[in-house]
């Protein structure tokens, strides 16, 4: 502290013992409502038990244990791989043109998701992949893009399931 006052005063430049005064404000503390939108582990077991629907958005090789992370990246942490009870495996950038990153038209969406894995819009689903980043994107496409009324990505993802003690999982592709 004291060096870098000295060499502010050899420079030259000013220093000030002046305490500066703020009008006081009042801040207003918002609630979040994030049960829409994010779910948690306890949720998520429940959803499992009730058979619920699931997403698994990760690749291909983490789905089936193969893998603890996305190819090319490091591992974060889960020590078991697999993937939960139930999960359909559809990997977020399916719902992407690979030349562009724009998203696929509706029909093709409806296509991945509605014909090929039988997902019911209607019903409550849980998207998830290892940190909630890619599942995220998938939340969206579901949410946004074909109307899922009740479409919630799972906050603590793989990270937070392959580690948690007795939690079911799931080895292979099971689809």
């Amino acid at each position: 502290m004291d060096g870098g006052r000295l060499k502010w005063e050899k420079e030259g430049r000013p220093l000030t013992r002046e305490v500066p005064a703020y009008r006081p404000v009042r801040i207003r503390r918002v609630e979040r409502q994030d049960g829409p939108y994010r779910a948690f582990r306890n949720e998520v077991l429940a959803h499992v038990r009730t058979k619920g629907q699931l997403v698994d958005v990760r690749s291909p090789e983490e789905y089936r244990g193969e893998r603890l992370h996305m190819p090319d990246y490091p591992n974060e942490g889960a020590l078991r791989g697999g993937h939960i009870p139930g999960a359909k495996s559809i990997p977020w950038a399916r719902a992407i043109n690979p030349a562009d990153g724009s998203f696929k038209t509706a029909d093709e969406l409806r296509g991945i998701y509605l014909t090929e894995q039988a997902l019911n819009p209607s019903e409550p689903t849980i998207a998830y992949c290892r940190i909630g980043e890619r599942s995220s994107h998938t939340w969206f496409v579901l949410k946004y893009l074909l109307g899922f009324s009740n479409i919630r990505n799972y906050d603590g993802s793989w990270t937070e399931w392959g580690n948690l003690v007795g939690a079911p999982i799931e080895k292979g592709s099971s689809q």
